[in-house]
């Protein structure tokens, strides 16, 4: 990882975190905000529906960088862009 790391430094910023912190996870930030407004309280009948509406709502995400970021908020746009 260190190669990797050193061979694209100027596109990659690294943040050291603690051994367990989903508080400082981003990912976390995300999957809640799609735990609280698309899949919480609904019925899903199948196991496959769920996957589906989980999958519908990560797609609603991906063109939207602005949306995501705003998620997180203490990290920079220019660092993601």
């Amino acid at each position: 990882m260190k190669s990797f790391f050193e061979q694209f430094k100027e596109r990659l910023t690294i943040y050291q975190l603690p051994t367990y912190s989903p508080d400082f996870n981003p990912i976390e930030k995300l999957w809640k905000n799609i735990k609280k407004d698309e899949i919480h309280l609904h019925y899903f009948p199948t196991f496959d529906s769920l996957k589906q509406k989980v999958e519908d709502a990560l797609l609603h995400f991906a063109n939207r960088q602005k949306d995501i970021l705003g998620l997180f908020g203490h990290y920079e746009e220019s660092k993601a862009a």
